[in-house]
């Protein structure tokens, strides 16, 4: 009796019957998720082909400094060099017309992601073999987990979300080169973890993060971690140890002459300066772009109190010289702790990162679905210590949020690590072995991913082709005179957008001078705005560029419509006589 009533149970041979279709899939699989992969991409590149932002303006510009070989302007304590010598490459070889060139600046981006792709692929590969030994013990002992062709779904559906939603390619930074240098680093983790790592792998990992500092400084912290992880993963303490020396050699090999040169420029040891000014900045609450301190040593010349007017020429070049190094114009200032300050500041990473797990329009559907299937588990508790066995990804993707947390996190700097993290924590899932839950994991996998897709495919910007705004500011600015090495004053807090640094870089001119308020400036008597206009020119402004003006304002006075925008001009020694 007991017999017939006990459920029917699945052999060995059922379940591999049961698996053997799902191994002709991955295949099919991959390629799909690759095509779809490159045309998503493409085809957000393409739509944001004219858009441009702040970094992206300091990017080229140093980019143009290195190729040139202005050595003076292109070693940056702010950013960081990799992603300007890719830029600046193919603008030096291809030779871009104003109006061709952010166009270009985001193919680059299409061809980094490409290049992210490829990485991603071999970490892929490596996560997927390294779950096998795993996974066929779960077999053994009747659970089951993720196929194959799962894996690659779930995880190429991730990429794309992060690779597409989070960091985009309408953004001119070095975050994707950063994740694909992630991915890299990860998949170089996963083989020594397995047993496959030699020395030679090791060291390739010590290169691998030595381009990723590059890339960007906050690599350099992030890069012990890996390497730190990759003497865990070694067979015992001496192999660890020969592990990490040789890793710490690869990285030095690559990181020193650039950590060198800059500590030479700068007159102390230093790996850059960006989270020094990010922990003022976002924890201490200095102002980015005109910090005040009696301690600073290059402080921001400024020529009128009400409202706000600065001139900031100086040594520093690049279109916005005050965003294009930030680190001169706060030396002198030290950030320091204050336990308030820093709550408030994790707190609000703490936000960010609860927004991004269980925003409905981010990863909800990921979230949810993980939880699901842990809570249909006989013992939760068991697939978090299966979960457990991924402990190289985890370590490394809390590392980085957490790092993050302490100063600001934004979604495109932590993107590549919520990858590691999400794949870590799905690598748990272990059911007992039956029809039911098969297909159960088999849509909840098919779910999540078809939904992070949709939703990238979705957000997708659909700008005309027409909004290449800033090209034809810069050539209306070409018709009053302004050229190569112009000097200009702006009006707003911050100067960038059509009549500020996006423009003035496209016609080759440099922004000297700033009047931080529109609203004061125009609600001034007309006395008042005609000595702040004499002290811009005193200060060797040529043009003034005004936008956002309201309608009540006075042109009258030699200002000028720039085409048939809203942005208008002043050229001093002409239109104030």
């Amino acid at each position: 009796m007991s017999a017939a009533l006990s459920p029917p149970q699945t052999s060995v041979s059922d379940a591999s019957r049961l698996e053997q279709p799902q191994r002709l899939r991955p295949p099919r699989v991959r390629i799909f998720l690759w095509l779809l992969a490159i045309a998503l991409g493409a085809a957000q590149a393409w739509a944001t082909r004219f858009t441009m932002n702040p970094d992206g303006i300091s990017y080229l510009d140093m980019g143009d400094a290195y190729w040139r070989g202005n050595w003076h302007m292109a070693i940056n304590a702010y950013f960081s060099p990799f992603y300007s010598w890719i830029l600046g490459f193919f603008m030096k070889v291809l030779k871009p017309s104003p109006y061709s060139e952010y166009p270009l600046a985001h193919l680059v981006n299409f061809l980094i992601y490409l290049a992210a792709l490829g990485c991603f692929e071999f970490f892929l590969r490596n996560f997927i073999r390294s779950r096998r030994h795993s996974d066929e013990n779960a077999r053994k002992q009747g659970n089951v987990t993720l196929p194959e062709w799962g894996w690659w779904m779930l995880g190429y559906a991730l990429f794309i979300f992060a690779s597409l939603q989070l960091i985009t390619l309408r953004l001119i930074t070095p975050d994707m080169c950063v994740a694909a240098f992630v991915y890299l680093a990860s998949a170089l983790i996963l083989q020594i973890q397995t047993g496959a790592g030699t020395l030679r792998t090791v060291m390739f990992l010590g290169i691998v993060l030595g381009l990723a500092y590059l890339a960007k400084a906050v690599m350099f912290p992030l890069a012990l971690v890996f390497i730190a992880v990759a003497g865990c993963c070694a067979h015992n303490v001496r192999q660890g140890v020969r592990y990490a020396a040789m890793a710490v050699f690869g990285f030095l090999l690559i990181a020193s002459p650039f950590i060198t040169i800059l500590s030479r420029s700068k007159h102390r040891v230093t790996f850059g300066d960006s989270g020094s000014i990010a922990y003022e900045v976002y924890v201490n609450g200095v102002d980015q772009f005109v910090p005040a301190s009696s301690s600073l040593k290059h402080p921001i010349n400024k020529i009128h109190d009400m409202p706000p007017t600065y001139k900031f020429g100086g040594p520093i070049e690049g279109t916005y010289p005050l965003w294009y190094d930030s680190t001169y114009w706060h030396e002198g200032i030290r950030p320091y702790f204050d336990l308030a300050q820093q709550f408030h500041a994790i707190a609000a990473s703490l936000v960010t990162y609860w927004r991004q797990f269980c925003s409905v329009f981010l990863q909800l559907n990921a979230t949810v679905a993980l939880f699901v299937l842990y809570l249909i588990a006989p013992r939760s508790s068991a697939c978090l210590k299966c979960a457990g066995a991924s402990w190289p990804l985890l370590v490394i993707g809390l590392a980085a949020m957490g790092l993050y947390a302490l100063v600001y996190a934004e979604s495109r700097y932590f993107a590549p690590f919520i990858v590691l993290f999400w794949l870590a924590a799905f690598s748990g899932v272990h059911l007992p072995h039956s029809r039911g839950l098969v297909r159960t994991i088999a849509v909840v996998v098919v779910a999540v991913s078809i939904t992070s897709i949709a939703q990238t495919a979705w957000n997708t910007p659909s700008e005309a082709p027409s909004t290449a705004d800033y090209y034809r500011l810069a050539t209306a600015l070409r018709d009053y005179g302004i050229t190569r090495g112009s000097k200009l004053a702006v009006i707003g807090t911050e100067p960038f957008g059509k009549s500020g640094a996006f423009s003035a870089r496209l016609a080759r001119a440099q922004i000297v001078a700033q009047i931080r308020s529109s609203d004061l400036f125009w609600a001034a008597p007309a006395v008042t705005r005609a000595g702040i206009l004499h002290a811009l020119a005193r200060a060797g402004a040529q043009t003034i560029l005004a936008s956002d003006v309201p309608t009540s304002a006075d042109l009258s006075t030699g200002w000028h419509r720039l085409g048939t925008s809203t942005d208008y001009i002043h050229v001093f020694g002409r239109d104030d006589q």
